[in-house]
């Protein structure tokens, strides 16, 4: 699940995500992510940069309560917002994540 306020952030994460494979859901808010998550077998929530750091809180809360997944948190360039166990990974290109989204991912399957 991709969480981000940027429509055309969301849509390039989601582009390199899904020529890798990978299906991606889009989000915007806590309410969609919860709702999401009770539909849907969910294995990874990444929260972008472009969520602010309030509304990235409630939503990191609400995933790992009801999602119960990894959670990625993207960076332009300052430090981590949430606390752990979230995973953070600081964006220098739109596709870069895409390693971090894999090994996550293929850890989780593995356990």
């Amino acid at each position: 699940m991709v969480v981000s306020h940027d429509p055309r952030l969301a849509e390039i994460r989601k582009s390199v995500l899904e020529s890798a494979g990978f299906r991606v859901i889009p989000a915007q808010d806590p309410v969609t992510v919860r709702k999401v998550c009770q539909k849907q077998t969910v294995h990874l929530v990444m929260i972008g940069y472009s969520v602010p750091p309030a509304l990235k809180r409630r939503v990191w809360d609400e995933a790992r309560k009801v999602c119960k997944v990894p959670i990625l948190e993207l960076h332009k360039q300052s430090g981590p917002e949430l606390m752990p166990p979230a995973f953070f990974h600081q964006a220098e290109a739109p596709d870069d994540f895409l390693a971090s989204v894999m090994k996550i991912v293929r850890d989780k399957l593995r356990n």
